[in-house]
This record gives C-alpha cells, structure tokens and sequence, in this order.
C-alpha cells in the first residue's frame, strides 16, 4: 500500500470529497455531512465569556478592594443559584463533549465508507467514543489545572501584593501579563497539536482495532518516533490548509449572504407592504416567519460550507495515516481478488491411430 507523505495526501483527499459530494450532487447529503461535521468539533470549543461592570472608587478605599467586598456579599447572597448554574453549565458542556466525540466517530466512519450514515457509526463505535470521551475530559481537567497554577497563581500573587490597588498598576501588569500571554499561546499551540493527533490518529486506532487509550496512544508513539519528520510535515501542512479553507469559507459565506441580501430585501419590502394592507396582527406573523426563515437559511448555508471542509480534513488523515497503519490501510487500498480458477477440462481423447 502506498505511504503518501503530507503534500501527496491532498489530491486523494480532494477525490474523496467531489466522490461523496459532487457524484452525484445531492443536497441532502451535503447537509447530513455538515451536520456530522459541525457535532463532531461542537463539544470542543466552547467559551464562556462574562464582562464585569467596572466599578467607581470610593473616599478611603480603592477600586479592588471595593469590587473585592460587592463580590463576597453577592457571592453570599446568591451561593445557591451560583451553584446551580455552574452545574447546569458543566452538564451542557459534558453532553456537547461527549456529542462531539460519538459524531467524531460518525464522521471517520461516513468518510472511509464513502457514505454518509449517522445511525452506523452510532451503533458501531459507543464504547471507542466513551473511552475518547475520557480522554478529552482529562485533557481538559489537565489543561485547566495548567491554566491555574501558571496564570491564576501569578494573577493572585500579583492582587495580594497589591499591585491592582497602586495608583499606577500598568508597569507591574505589563511585566506580568507579557510572560502570562506567552505561556498562553504555548498552551494554545500545545494544546492543538495534542487534539490533532488525537482527532486524527488515535480515533482510527480506537475504531479499528477497539485499542485502549493507554495503547492507541503508545501505537501512535511508535509511529511518529519511526516518521517525525513526515507527522511534523503533515501538522504543519494541516495548519497552512485549515488557513486556506478558512478563508475561502469565509468569502464564499460572504457572497452567499451579498447574493442573498437583494431577493431578501424584496420580499422584506413586499411583506411590510402586505402587513400594512392587512393589519399589524399579520405583520407581526409575517416578522416572525421571516426571522424564522431566515435563521433556517443561516444555518443551511453553515452546514453547506462545513460539509466539505469536514469531509477533506477526515479524508486527509486518513489517506496520511493509511501507509502508515496497516489496518485502515486495507481498507482504503483493498487488495484485488484473485482471478476465479479456471474450470477443470477433461482430456481430450486423441484420435485412433490410422
């Protein structure tokens, strides 16, 4: 079997993706595929984003000890709701995980096949999706931890010494924040090689040959220690091709929307006009169908734009990781079968003698 390097993986990857999505061209798979797609990376990234009001000093103390006090009495105050949305948040965000890590095996599965299934690679892979489930729960408890003591510590030295109550706390915050920025980018830049390979790499080995995660990623060790080079290539080639996709998705989003925008305009004006003739009662109905119509287009045209940067990526990993690990390599170059044994003759008598 072949054992294409990272540049000779895209052309096997861009046919597999006019395969499944151009031949025949039908929208129901491209939809199917955007939807795989999009669960398949959900439960990864998600950010929870809270902006504090900015609170005034007052004579005789300074903002930080004041915003100090307002926290502890709210935090008295409402411990309990608190706690239930801190619950409420994790178990979202548990359940959008472990969807994303069923729907990564989905996705594995619908590309190899060449067909788009989501109930068997449901059935199929449950327990290989519960131990990736495990996985990336650790991974995220290590990476928070790692925030912790490396940000949060030099953070909460800094506030008990005082620097954010000085009257000029910018010079000490630059000194701080600086080396803080760059153990994040490291992290960031870590923490994505970890999730590539193990997207990648460890879900084939986990799908194929049901491996624990202790020995999927000892497989993956040995592979990458005889090919540094070739998985070093193959990262960095990713990184630049996930920069190009982005950009082409992002204007072929743009266009769709530009493109979009005049026939909605039109019916926009066409439904004020009608709510106008008809009374607000309908134009309120119309509002709400239009919003609703509009959302549903939306959210069409992601899954539209997902469905073959979903289907390249899982296509390019696996034609890489194909030479390299005999198992799914079988399946990608499948040995042609034997020509069938030609049928027994019997001899021919030869003729009597003159």
């Amino acid at each position: 079997m072949p054992r294409l390097s990272a540049t000779e993986s895209i052309n096997p990857a861009f046919e597999r993706v006019k395969m499944m999505l151009f031949r025949p061209f039908r929208f129901t798979t491209w939809v199917k595929l955007g939807f795989i797609g999009w669960l398949a990376g959900a439960g990864t990234s998600m950010n929870f984003n809270f902006n504090a009001p900015s609170l005034p000093a007052q004579d005789g103390g300074s903002a930080a000890g004041n915003a100090g006090e307002v926290f502890r009495t709210f935090l008295h105050e409402h411990l309990l709701l608190i706690v239930c949305m801190v619950a409420f948040l994790i178990g979202v965000a548990l359940l959008l995980v472990y969807l994303s890590c069923r729907f990564r095996f989905i996705l594995f599965d619908s590309v190899l096949r060449a067909d788009a299934q989501i109930g068997r690679g449901w059935r199929l892979y449950g327990l290989q999706a519960q131990r990736y489930l495990g996985f990336l729960v650790l991974f995220m408890v290590i990476l928070c931890i790692a925030l912790a003591l490396l940000v949060g510590l030099p953070l909460w030295h800094a506030y008990k010494t005082g620097v954010f109550g000085s009257s000029n706390p910018f010079p000490a915050l630059l000194r701080i924040l600086l080396p803080l920025l760059l153990v994040v980018v490291l992290l960031v830049f870590v923490s994505a090689i970890v999730a590539s390979l193990a997207n990648d790499f460890i879900v084939p080995l986990l799908a194929l040959d049901e491996l624990t995660l202790g020995d999927a990623w000892s497989a993956l060790k040995r592979l990458v220690s005889a090919e540094p080079g070739a998985f070093a290539g193959y990262l960095g080639m990713k990184l630049l091709l996930a920069l190009g996709s982005g950009i082409l998705v992002g204007v072929a989003l743009v266009l769709a929307f530009v493109l979009l925008l005049i026939p909605g305009a039109l019916i926009a004006v066409a439904g004020y006009a009608v709510a106008k003739a008809l009374g607000p009662g309908v134009g309120l109905l119309l509002v709400a169908i239009g919003i609703f119509v509009g959302v549903l287009v939306v959210i069409t045209l992601f899954l539209l734009a997902t469905a073959p940067v979903a289907v390249f990526f899982t296509a390019y990993a696996v034609y890489f990781f194909g030479g390299r690990y005999p198992r799914l390599g079988s399946l990608l170059w499948p040995e042609p079968m034997p020509p069938p044994p030609a049928p027994f003759a019997s001899p021919v008598p030869a003729p009597p003698m003159p």
